[in-house]
């Protein structure tokens, strides 16, 4: 399970840290608002989490602690 930005940057795409404009995600093919596998709760996609098929979770359904 990785991060969004870990997953893009996998992909070998540059993305900015801050400040992404819309018109990044639309150039590069990622819907701006997802919607989590399993709790089907919908969140910004830069908050997703991916697992290695593309599966996009939210952090409570990744087990992961966003602190």
């Amino acid at each position: 399970m990785k991060t969004f930005f870990d997953y893009v940057r996998d992909q070998g795409i540059a993305i900015p840290e801050t400040n992404i404009p819309g018109s990044w995600f639309h150039k590069h093919g990622y819907p701006m608002i997802v919607r989590c596998c399993c709790c089907e709760m919908t969140m910004a996609i830069p908050s997703a989490w991916i697992d290695d098929k593309g599966y996009t979770y939210c952090s409570d359904c990744a087990g992961v602690d966003e602190e």
